[in-house]
């Protein structure tokens, strides 16, 4: 598939997913740390960590499936919506009550029409466009598959995922500016309700940021 629609596909779902802020908190795991269904059910709150790094605030969970364990860094957002879910959790109960068939059916609810994902075939997708950021020489996608060269990854994540950015959020005018005209685009959707209603965003902010847009071409 294109790259741009994949990307476009995987921005659409972190989207429309924050309506339920657990179900969000999955999808962005699955985006942000390529966690599996197996991963996703196994995880407690402990798992998830933060680090100091010459300075820098990282934050980490501990994904693990079928008795193997690996180390993957998640953005700072995700990060807080975890702990938000899990506020009145204990630390060794689990994230999410979740089988893997109710994790496909989250992330497939939350797809665009006419291309339904599962939590694999998102996880891929990330994958995908991680792969199409690697310019150099070593493989740190493998790494992050694999829990190894966790200083590598944490630099490979920062300078390449969309997510570690923010520009799969829609916090920043520019960033949401920009998927409601790809959304245009992909869709054909141009009534500002309809989109504002579809990715959960007012009506008032997504009709600002189309006049805005449309400003630019006058």
């Amino acid at each position: 598939m294109d790259l741009l629609q994949l990307e476009f596909d995987i921005r659409y779902i972190n989207a429309v997913s924050r309506k339920v802020l657990e179900e969000h908190a999955l999808v962005r795991l699955i985006i942000s740390a390529l966690a599996t269904p197996d991963e996703l059910q196994n995880l407690v709150k402990r798992d998830f960590r933060v680090m100091n790094r010459n300075g820098e605030t990282i934050y980490t969970v501990k994904l693990t499936s079928a008795g193997r364990s690996r180390i993957a860094p998640i953005d700072e957002r995700t990060y807080e919506i975890v702990m938000d879910i899990c506020k009145n959790k204990g630390s060794r109960q689990r994230v999410f009550n979740y089988t893997k068939d109710e994790i496909d059916k989250i992330v497939e609810k939350y797809s665009p029409a006419n291309r339904k994902y599962n939590a694999l075939k998102l996880r891929e997708a990330v994958i995908e466009i991680l792969r199409d950021c690697l310019f150099f020489d070593h493989d740190y996608v493998s790494d992050l598959l694999n829990g190894v060269n966790l200083d590598g990854v944490i630099d490979f994540l920062y300078d390449s995922h969309p997510m570690f950015s923010g520009m799969w959020d829609l916090d920043d005018d520019e960033v949401a500016e920009d998927f409601i005209m790809n959304y245009m685009t992909m869709t054909g959707i141009r009534d500002a309700k309809k989109i504002a209603e579809v990715i959960g965003e007012s009506e008032e902010r997504v009709a600002r940021l189309m006049r805005r847009e449309f400003r630019r071409f006058l």
